[in-house]
């Protein structure tokens, strides 16, 4: 059976800290799960934050520091799998490989829609800049799902004429009622988890799973309500699985830091 790690929301940012990072690696050699699926927002990429353009809040931000901060994550995500491989080579055994899921979040999307809305960064400023797949990662755009042993992943999913993204505090239902399948998803920082039974009797999930980073942000008043952590897929078939949540707090630093 399928086992996979969900990392959500991880947030990185040039002005904190990364150690989360190199956590999650560590945590992915000691289990190795099959599927490492990250939901999106790994970059934080405030340089492109269009709510306080010309304040005084957005001084100092610069596109490449935030470009450059991503791709330290990234090497510090991979650097405990790269090392673990590294021995196993030397001991002439199979390397570890597991199969890397980036779904698309709207703070990566930001560079689509400033190249878009700018004509003169368009062509200069690209997803590419992010460089995820040349650290391993196969890349689902913000509008295209990842479909995993009949799941759904995606950083959000939307709904409606205008294309809202689902959400409200019954999210995890709102899944399974407006899309049919268990999905999971991150976008809210929130956690939570329904399950339902189809005509058929298979059992489907909605699972939002909270966030990945261990910072409070300055531009909400929610943060205490976020869910902090990494979400563990036990025994995935077929749209089914024992969700395992791990505390960033009490699970993963305590173990890793």
């Amino acid at each position: 059976m399928t086992q996979i790690l969900v990392i959500p929301d991880p947030h990185d940012d040039p002005e904190e800290n990364k150690d989360r990072f190199e956590w999650a690696g560590r945590l992915v050699v000691e289990r190795q799960p099959d599927y490492i699926v990250c939901l999106g927002d790994w970059a934080e990429m405030g340089s492109l934050c269009r709510y306080d353009i010309g304040m005084v809040t957005a001084e100092g931000r610069r596109y490449c520091d935030d470009i450059a901060s991503t791709h330290k994550s990234l090497a510090l995500f991979n650097k405990p799998i790269v090392d673990y491989n590294n021995k196993l080579t030397h001991w002439k055994k199979k390397k570890y490989t597991p199969k890397m899921v980036m779904c698309i979040g709207n703070h990566e999307n930001r560079i689509n829609t400033a190249a878009a809305q700018t004509p003169s960064l368009y062509g200069t400023i690209t997803m590419d800049d992010l460089k995820f797949e040349e650290h391993g990662w196969d890349v689902y755009p913000i509008t295209k799902p990842a479909i995993i042993e009949n799941m759904a992943f995606a950083h959000y999913f939307t709904s409606g004429v205008m294309g809202r993204p689902i959400s409200g505090v019954n999210h995890s239902r709102s899944l399974l009622i407006k899309n049919f399948r268990s999905s999971v998803v991150g976008h809210s920082h929130m956690r939570g988890m329904s399950e339902e039974r189809t005509i058929n009797g298979d059992r489907i999930l909605g699972l939002v799973c909270g966030c990945y980073f261990d910072y409070q942000m300055d531009w909400t008043t929610e943060n205490d309500r976020y869910w902090r952590g990494m979400v563990y897929l036990n025994d995935v078939v077929d749209g089914n699985c024992e969700p395992e949540f791990l505390s960033l707090e009490h699970h993963i630093k305590l173990k890793y830091s």
